[in-house]
């Protein structure tokens, strides 16, 4: 006879429309108190660097593979000087090659990338081969720090709203009695026992798919933690669905009752999105502004 284990909780419709309505709430109130001033640091912060990037390349006008080799953030500055600005990994698939630091066999070809996809409408000095006045200069700066300070602004989000997410994870994983391994205690989880039980890590991969927080239940099954916050409904259902629902369908092909799938998530979500990821891909719904049902269930699980 099979051992029933202790399920997460099943949220109904009503439960869920809720904790929707209230995460969404959370959120709007979190932008709005930022304000302005988060964004005038972070605009601050950058427009030294574009200043920078001028004077490096002699106005853009002596932008050569010497000049990108001899500064190693420079390249991540001048993809915004492009028209329109050019992503990493854009740029990496431009060039030819993945790279972290300009070296002397991509230098070349990535000057030669910039230099053909600069704005002309914030250089045009460039495309008339003649140095800039100063407000051309002045306006190119302004132009360029705003698209900088933006895109850095927003990866910060993403960085703090995951390190925020996981950290109180963590919290009531701990308070629930588990232990956290430590760096030499962890390795890739390819079996349940590769996790003591009782005890969870930060981000390692199961069965060759990174999990956020994955935990060892007191009862033997795998609790893959996912962190999603979600800026809005089209956003939710990549998240929830795609990212997470898809882990889950993969992860339960090798792992079957062995695992469950938990999602900790905050933000704005459909509530249709939250059925669907619930019926549809077994995945355990927890919301990051209650945790309690996360903390009750992994102390259950025995």
């Amino acid at each position: 006879m099979s051992r029933l284990f202790h399920a997460p909780r099943r949220w109904l419709p009503n439960e869920l429309e809720t904790a929707r309505v209230r995460s969404e709430k959370n959120f709007r109130e979190l932008r709005m108190s930022e304000g302005p001033e988060k964004y005038r640091r972070e605009f601050d912060t950058v427009e030294p660097d574009v200043r920078n990037a001028l004077a490096l390349t002699k106005d853009l006008l002596g932008l050569d593979a010497g000049t990108l080799i001899s500064e190693d953030r420079l390249w991540g500055v001048l993809r915004y000087f492009c028209g329109p600005q050019v992503s990493e990994e854009d740029f990496w698939t431009l060039v030819g090659r993945k790279f972290k630091k300009i070296t002397p066999d991509v230098a070349a070809e990535a000057a030669a990338v910039i230099k053909a996809l600069l704005d002309p409408r914030r250089a045009p000095w460039v495309v008339e081969d003649r140095p800039p006045t100063e407000s051309e200069r002045d306006a190119a700066i302004l132009a360029t720090a705003t698209l900088l300070a933006h895109e850095s602004l927003r990866t910060s989000r993403r960085g703090e709203a995951a390190r925020t997410q996981e950290d109180e994870v963590a919290e009531a994983l701990l308070e629930a009695g588990y232990h956290q391994l430590s760096g030499d205690e962890r390795k890739p989880i390819d079996f349940t026992d590769d996790v003591p039980r009782g005890s969870f890590s930060r981000e390692q991969k199961i069965a060759g798919a990174k999990c956020d927080v994955p935990a060892r239940l007191h009862d033997g099954r795998l609790l893959a933690i996912e962190c999603k916050v979600s800026n809005g409904p089209k956003n939710g259902w990549k998240r929830l669905l795609r990212e997470i629902g898809g882990k889950s369908d993969t992860w339960r092909q090798q792992f079957g009752s062995q695992l469950v799938t938990a999602a900790v998530i905050a933000g704005v979500y459909d509530l249709k999105c939250l059925e669907r990821a619930q019926e549809e891909h077994s995945v355990a719904i927890f919301w990051q502004h209650d945790l309690g049902p996360l903390r009750e269930f992994v102390k259950m699980a025995r």
